[in-house]
């Protein structure tokens, strides 16, 4: 189960590396309006291993960083979470834009928000 917010609280990224990808090629004017790009998100996560772990990746060559692509609606909540917005401005946004593929928004957005927040990539205001 995830984590109880506050509609009143305000979500924003924590220092991680991210970058925007590729393009999702969705016409829609008013995302851009809110500051979504419309581009994948990709967040680099970095590997911190233990002595048996370490040994292991080094034999198997494994990468220290772990890429970690965003599907579309989770691309714009990242876009949207500026440190500015709560929790309902975010959710009311989200739904505004993706319609029925986000209903019911509140509850995804505060699930996609607390997933974030157990990977260390949100905190809350």
């Amino acid at each position: 189960m995830g984590l109880q917010l506050d509609v009143d609280c305000i979500p924003t990224k924590a220092p991680c590396i991210w970058e925007h990808s590729d393009t999702y090629g969705t016409l829609n004017p008013i995302l851009e309006s809110y500051g979504i790009s419309d581009k994948q998100v990709v967040i680099h996560i970095e590997k911190r291993f233990n002595y048996f772990e370490s040994f292991i990746a080094k034999f198997t060559r494994a990468p220290k960083l772990l890429r970690r692509p965003l599907d579309k609606l989770n691309s714009a909540l990242w876009d949207l979470l500026d440190g500015k917005r709560t929790l309902y401005q975010i959710s009311q946004i989200m739904e505004e834009c993706y319609g029925e593929d986000i209903i019911p928004a509140n509850e995804r957005c505060t699930a996609s928000i607390s997933k974030f927040i157990e990977l260390n990539l949100v905190i809350i205001k």
